[in-house]
């Protein structure tokens, strides 16, 4: 899904990843960032810790539950997904300037970052709004059949079920709106969104899916059954998961960062959040050319 608005920033974020090998390029980057920032009229400008250790104690340190009008990730793909783990509903708009290596999610690179910057303060950008997933995991509460709430994560790629580096068959009992869709017999299950259909999905065998069609795509890992291939599921009904294993916990990963062992007797739920990723593009931009460009798809 695509909007056009201008909107006016006068709060940022920034945020940075941690490679050693990158410590003095992205140091540089950063104090020429803030220098155009602060000529822009951009009257709060706060950092993660990353970005603070680069700058310096004295740079203000972002707090996760604050909102933001922009907030920048300076990296790859993984440092906009780690936006994504505090993106607040009042949270602006999100740019990726990739210092990293594939960058498919981010929008400038240290060369075009200024130039791009200036349309995009110009407002000569469009909004490209990405679906997440929100998943909670449900616990029975002592002997009780009542269950309470002991974990919720956001995923802007996927929801995904495994047993961390071991392969391990486990009997995973999907349902759809309270009706049964199948027993997966895998060593995972990913839930993914069209995002990141283009992600551990993809390696997994999954489509790839348009970013404004809204859906969930299910995806096993390593199935036992050849009749169990990748399903795209309307994302307005939730999606719950069981499990039937010999092992103590099973693995529940988010967008690959965060990480929750859930037991068997759990029950996870995974919904399509209300909450939405809002990143620039600037009009020139296409995903279809960013597909060849950087993952040489449809190429002979």
């Amino acid at each position: 899904m695509t909007a056009r608005f201008k909107r006016r920033f006068r709060t940022v974020a920034i945020y940075t990843h941690s490679k050693p090998q990158k410590v003095k390029e992205e140091t540089i980057f950063l104090k020429k960032l803030l220098i155009f920032l602060r000529e822009k009229g951009v009257k709060v400008i706060h950092g993660d810790l990353n970005t603070q250790s680069l700058l310096g104690e004295g740079f203000p340190l972002m707090k996760d539950t604050d909102a933001y009008d922009l907030k920048i990730g300076i990296g790859g793909d993984g440092i906009l997904l780690k936006m994504i783990r505090t993106l607040q509903k009042e949270d602006g708009l999100l740019l990726g300037i990739n210092f990293g290596t594939l960058g498919f999610l981010s929008e400038l690179t240290p060369e075009t970052a200024f130039e791009g910057l200036e349309k995009i303060f110009r407002g000569k950008y469009e909004v490209d709004v990405r679906m997440l997933l929100k998943a909670f995991v449900w616990r029975k509460k002592d002997k009780t059949k009542s269950s309470v709430k002991v974990h919720r994560g956001y995923a802007l790629n996927e929801v995904a079920f495994g047993h961390g580096g071991v392969s391990r068959l486990t009997n995973y009992k999907v349902t759809s709106d309270r009706r049964k869709l199948s027993t997966y017999r895998s060593d995972g299950l990913i839930f993914a969104t069209p995002t990141g259909s283009t992600a551990y999905s993809l390696s997994a065998g999954g489509p790839i899916i348009a970013p404004m069609i809204d859906s969930i795509l299910l995806t096993p890992v390593a199935p036992h059954r050849l009749s169990h291939r990748p399903i795209l599921l309307r994302p307005d009904k939730p999606l719950h998961v069981k499990f039937d294993t010999r092992f103590d916990s099973i693995s529940m990963t988010l967008d690959g960062q965060i990480h929750f062992s859930v037991l068997p007797t759990d029950k996870v739920s995974i919904h399509q959040a209300t909450r939405r990723a809002k990143f620039i593009r600037l009009k020139e931009n296409h995903f279809f050319r960013t597909l060849r460009n950087k993952m040489s798809w449809g190429e002979n």
